[in-house]
């Protein structure tokens, strides 16, 4: 599956974007998880909302894009 998100990415610089994106919030998402040992930080729900979101969209991205590549 990660090969065939590359062969779209590759294609396309929306999704690129995307995971350019997703790289960003999850970075923070950890960090920020590391450095608050557990607190809930309304910050850090935004940045796991925002990662959930962009996860959508990559999946409704690739339904509408399917790339006709085996598996």
């Amino acid at each position: 599956m990660r090969g065939r998100l590359q062969l779209l990415a590759a294609k396309s610089s929306s999704l690129n974007d995307l995971f350019e994106a997703y790289d960003e919030a999850i970075a923070t998402v950890e960090r920020m998880s590391r450095d608050r040992s557990g607190e809930q930080c309304p910050l850090l729900e935004e940045y796991e909302t925002v990662c959930a979101e962009i996860e959508s969209d990559v999946i409704h991205y690739v339904l509408k894009h399917p790339l006709n590549v085996p598996d």
